[in-house]
C-alpha cells in the first residue's frame, strides 16, 4: 500500500509449497477507507536503530494458514502495546485468525475451512477482541522505518519469495526466485547503519535465527510496492 493511487483491491494469493519454508496464508484486501487512518508519526521523527521487546517466543502456525493472526498477536504482545492480564500464545493467535476469517472478505471461515486471511481482518480482530483500541497504516517505506524507530512494531503483509525461505547464517534473506504466496509477520526492529529491518516469523524458533530474520530496506520498499501493506496499533 505504498502508493495512494492504488484502488481498493481484494483477491486471493495462490500459495506454493516449499522444502525450506512453512505455511503462509495472507490474502489481499486494501480498503480505500484505510487512507483516513495513517500512522501518527511525531513531528520530526527520525530513522534510528531500535528493537522492540516481545514477551513471547516465536509462534508456530504449523500447517494452518494463520500468519495474519500470528503477526497481529506478535505486534500486540510487544512493547509498547502489550497488556497485562493477557496470555499471548499460539492459541490466542489462532483465535485472532479465526475471528479474522469471519471479518475479512475471503469466502469461508476457520474452523473448519482454512482459508487464510488478510492483515485488515487480523487488525479488526485484535480490536474486537480487546487487544487494541485501533490500528493505523504505514503508506511508505519511510512510514514503516519511522514507526519502527519511534512508535512500535508493525505487521506487514507482503509477497513471500523463495529467497526468503532459508535465511543465511546471519539471519539475512533476499528477494529471489519465484513468489511462493502472500505472508504476514511482525517487524520489530530497524538497523539504521546496515539499512535492515528485523522480523519474527511464525514457523517456530528453529527457523532463521531463533525465529528471527532480516532483510534490506530496498527489498522492503519493493515488497510494499508489490501490493504490500503495513499496520501498527494505537493505544
Amino acid at each position: 500500500m505504498a502508493n495512494s493511487a492504488h484502488p481498493q483491491r481484494i483477491g486471493l494469493i495462490p500459495e506454493h509449497d516449499s522444502t525450506h519454508g512453512g505455511r503462509l496464508g495472507r490474502h489481499l484486501h486494501f480498503d480505500d477507507r484505510s487512507w483516513n487512518f495513517p500512522v501518527r508519526l511525531l513531528k520530526g521523527a527520525a530513522i534510528q536503530t531500535r528493537t522492540w521487546e516481545r514477551s513471547t517466543k516465536p509462534f508456530n502456525q504449523g500447517e494452518l494458514g494463520s500468519c495474519t493472526g500470528n503477526g497481529a498477536v506478535g505486534v500486540a504482545c510487544s512493547r509498547p502495546y502489550r497488556q497485562t492480564g493477557i496470555r499471548y500464545t499460539e492459541t490466542l493467535a489462532k483465535k485472532v485468525y479465526s475471528r479474522a476469517t469471519h471479518d475479512d472478505t475471503i469466502v469461508g471461515a476457520w474452523p473448519p475451512k482454512d482459508t487464510g486471511s488478510t492483515v485488515l481482518g487480523a487488525m479488526k480482530a485484535l480490536r474486537e477482541l480487546g487487544m487494541a483500541k485501533g490500528y493505523h497504516w504505514c503508506f511508505s517505506l519511510d512510514d514503516v522505518l519511522k514507526t519502527l524507530s519511534t512508535l512500535g512494531p508493525v505487521e506487514v503483509g507482503v509477497n513471500w519469495y523463495e529467497g526468503f525461505d532459508k535465511p543465511d547464517a546471519k539471519g539475512l534473506v533476499k528477494v529471489g526466485g519465484s513468489i511462493r504466496g502472500g505472508h504476514a509477520f511482525e517487524l520489530l526492529g530497524v538497523d539504521a547503519e546496515k539499512k535492515l529491518v528485523w522480523g519474527i516469523n511464525s514457523w517456530g524458533p528453529d527457523w532463521g535465527l531463533g525465529g528471527h530474520f532480516a532483510f534490506s530496506w530496498k527489498d522492503l520498499d519493493r515488497l510494499l510496492h508489490e501490493q504490500g501493506e503495513a499496520s501498527t496499533l494505537s493505544f
